[in-house]
C-alpha cells in the first residue's frame, strides 16, 4: 500500500541512492540533492513498503500574501507510472499547501513550475491535473526550450 508523507532526515541515504540510480552517479550532487530535499524544500515521498516510488517538491514564492508556490519537482519511479503516485503527490502538495497558507492566515491562489518543453508526457500530465501552459522559454536549459505551466486555485 502506498502512504505519502513529508521527507525527513531518516530519508537521506534513500533520496541519495535515488539521484545516483536516477540521475548520475555522483555522491556529492547526490548529497546536495537529499539536502535540498529535505532541508530547504517542502518535499512529499510516495512510499510502497521500504521504497520511495516517488517525489514532489514545491517552495514559497514571493511573501505570504501574494499566495504563490513553485512546485519545484515532480518525479515517479517508472515502475510506478499510471497507478496516479504523480496525481496522489500533486493533489497532497495542494492541500499541505493550502493548510500552510491557511495557518498563516493567507490563502494559497496560483502554482507554477517550469520544465522541459519537449516533456511531452509531463505536459499531458500537468494538462489532466489542470495546469496550463502560459509561457515558452527559449534555451532556458542546456539541452532544451522550457515551457511555464501555472494553476489557479482561489
Amino acid at each position: 500500500m502506498k502512504k505519502i508523507r513529508k521527507a525527513t532526515e531518516e530519508d537521506h541515504p534513500a533520496l541519495m541512492k535515488l539521484y545516483e540510480h536516477d540521475i548520475e552517479p555522483d555522491e556529492g550532487m547526490a548529497r546536495r540533492f537529499a539536502d535540498d530535499l529535505i532541508h530547504r524544500m517542502n518535499t512529499l515521498l510516495c512510499i510502497e513498503g521500504e521504497e520511495i516510488v516517488g517525489t514532489v517538491s514545491w517552495e514559497v514564492r514571493g511573501g505570504l500574501e501574494d499566495g504563490v508556490i513553485e512546485l519545484i519537482g515532480l518525479g515517479v519511479d517508472p515502475d510506478f507510472r499510471r497507478e496516479h503516485v504523480a496525481t496522489s503527490l500533486v493533489s497532497t502538495l495542494i492541500r499541505d499547501a493550502n493548510a500552510y497558507y491557511e495557518s498563516e492566515g493567507h490563502i494559497l491562489r496560483f502554482i507554477y513550475l517550469f520544465m522541459e518543453a519537449s516533456n511531452d508526457e509531463a505536459r499531458s500530465f500537468y494538462r489532466r491535473v489542470g495546469f496550463t501552459e502560459v509561457s515558452q522559454i527559449p534555451n532556458m536549459f542546456p539541452h532544451d526550450d522550457g515551457s511555464m505551466w501555472t494553476k489557479l486555485l482561489a
